[in-house]
């Protein structure tokens, strides 16, 4: 820590750091006993997104599905058992009235979208 952040009026305690924050996730995951190894590791990048981006009402949740979807599109259409993992979770989340067709629908675009660049690249 820095001399300035010593001396200065300002309070971290309530900060949060990502990387013990992304430990303390992964180690509550892996009690999970009945869970996948993919499920898990799908669980991880959505928790830590929704942590970083600060994702806290229901109302967010459309953002956040397409935002995701961008971030992590390349890695979700590379291991299919994570797209697959999205894919449900995406259907829960309608399920449950957060999240609606149109915003399924762009996600779903966007992932088509990444899995052409990936097939396009390998016809190459």
């Amino acid at each position: 820590m820095a001399l300035d952040q010593v001396l200065s009026d300002r309070d971290s305690e309530d900060e949060v750091d990502d990387d013990i924050a992304d430990f303390e996730d992964r180690r509550m995951l892996d009690d999970f006993v009945d869970v996948t190894k993919d499920e898990k590791q799908f669980m991880h990048l959505w928790n830590s997104f929704v942590r970083k981006q600060r994702v806290l009402a229901d109302g967010h949740i459309p953002w956040a599905c397409e935002a995701f979807s961008k971030l992590h599109g390349q890695e979700l259409v590379q291991a299919p058992a994570i797209f697959w993992c999205w894919r449900l979770f995406m259907i829960k989340l309608w399920n449950h009235g957060l999240l609606d067709a149109r915003t399924m629908n762009s996600c779903n675009l966007v992932l088509e979208g990444y899995r052409n660049e990936v097939s396009d690249t390998m016809k190459s």
